[in-house]
């Protein structure tokens, strides 16, 4: 409150810069995504290479996307292979599902997903930039889009296949 108030009264030129940056900074980091809006452009490379494009990879289906890292082990493990098991499922009817890997590098990941049957694309966020794009702080989180690329639900931390499932058939 000194900052403002020196401001006000005509006060330093640093306080003037150093309010001046953070609103600079505060307005940079990522907004909330909320429901019923659609995610922001990201793309990310691929871990079998090429790219991972969201939502241009998606348009026109119902996608499940899943930040996670190799810290969450266990809960991540059964959270992919739940996803893969959707994907498989309902692929046929729109379904597709999209990983993003956050904070790890290309070895360390194959290295995690050794044994996981996981047949969707990973994307890298090595530098976690799409997490920021995303509100993705914490891990796992999982957006679902409908198929006109909006986003219907927002899972903070892991989901049962069962919850997921519900999720996606309300939107095929």
């Amino acid at each position: 409150m000194g900052i403002i108030n020196k401001i006000r009264r005509g006060g330093s030129p640093v306080a003037f810069l150093f309010l001046f940056l953070l609103t600079q900074i505060s307005s940079a980091s990522a907004a909330p995504l909320r429901v019923g809006t659609p995610p922001p452009e990201l793309t990310l490379p691929a871990l079998s290479g090429g790219t991972v494009r969201i939502p241009a990879d998606i348009r026109g289906k119902v996608a499940i996307i899943h930040f996670w890292s190799t810290g969450c082990s266990s809960s991540c493990r059964d959270e992919m292979a739940a996803l893969e098991s959707l994907g498989a499922a309902y692929r046929s009817r729109g379904l597709v599902v999209v990983a993003v890997n956050v904070g790890q590098k290309g070895n360390e990941v194959r290295e995690f997903l050794k044994g996981v049957n996981q047949s969707y694309p990973v994307g890298l966020d090595s530098d976690r930039k799409g997490a920021l794009l995303f509100d993705a702080a914490d891990l796992p989180r999982t957006f679902i889009l409908d198929k006109k690329g909006l986003i219907r639900y927002k899972v903070i931390g892991g989901a049962s296949e069962g919850v997921l499932k519900k999720m996606v058939l309300s939107l095929l």
